[in-house]
């Protein structure tokens, strides 16, 4: 293990790819604290959060809004339905698909996640100013933003799990 003060070290924390990446795993692990008694992932709060929000929407549309490869939104409905959190219904505009809405129970879910999620934000946002918060927040949209047209200029999307 390299000294803490190692030039390979220093280099690694000098980006920002690296350190993004560590501050993200170490939020994950914080969310998995808070939430692993519901037994609901981050992207099941995404999607649960969405649906909540905008009832009715397609698949493919909140897979859209948080992200979510079309291929990989399906099977994490899979689950949220075998859990009777949330219910497909034919769409009346398209019966080719299905809008989506929470059940009772993921309504009732939901205000416990809320509750948790504010003590997580809480909990991860403890050593910020609620203005170095917004601004962080800023950085951190513009930073998708950017990799985002690189990666579209590069020829290809792949949105993030």
């Amino acid at each position: 293990m390299p000294r803490d003060d190692s030039p390979g070290l220093a280099r690694l924390e000098g980006l920002i790819g690296y350190t993004l990446r560590r501050a993200q795993v170490a939020v994950s692990r914080s969310f998995v604290e808070l939430f692993a008694d519901l037994d609901v992932r981050q992207s099941q709060l995404g999607v649960l959060t969405v649906i909540e929000g905008s009832p009715g929407l397609r698949p493919s549309q909140v897979g859209a809004a948080i992200g979510i490869k079309r291929a990989n939104i399906g099977p994490l409905l899979d689950e949220l339905e075998a859990r009777t959190l949330v219910r497909r219904a034919p769409d009346p505009s398209d019966r080719r698909s299905h809008s989506l809405f929470l059940t009772e129970a993921g309504a009732a879910l939901m205000a416990e996640l809320h509750r948790r999620e504010a003590a997580h934000e809480e909990r991860i946002a403890a050593f910020l100013e609620p203005e170095e918060r917004s601004v962080l927040l800023g950085l951190l949209r513009r930073l998708e933003q950017g990799a985002r047209e690189v990666t579209e200029d590069e020829g290809g999307v792949d949105e993030a799990e």
